[in-house]
């Protein structure tokens, strides 16, 4: 289980067309969760980094601001 307390600098992003997944690379607490957004419903779940999509575009990315939901059709 994370600590939650820890915070982190250096990311990963990983998109795919379902999902977003964030892998936090400066871990030194032991982490192996992912954060994983559905980019239709914007839900957020945790999950092991073994589950990352080989598939993923990949970039790095500072941080999270926040997330919109964008309307598609409009």
């Amino acid at each position: 289980r994370p600590n939650m307390s820890s915070t982190y600098e250096d990311f990963v992003l990983h998109v795919t067309p379902e999902k977003f997944h964030i892998e936090a690379c400066d871990a030194e607490d032991g982490s192996v969760s992912v954060l994983v957004i559905d980019r239709v419903s914007a839900e957020m779940t945790l999950a092991g980094r073994r589950d990352l999509p080989g598939s993923a575009e990949t970039r790095p990315i500072c941080g999270i601001m926040g997330t919109i939901r964008l309307l598609a059709g409009l």
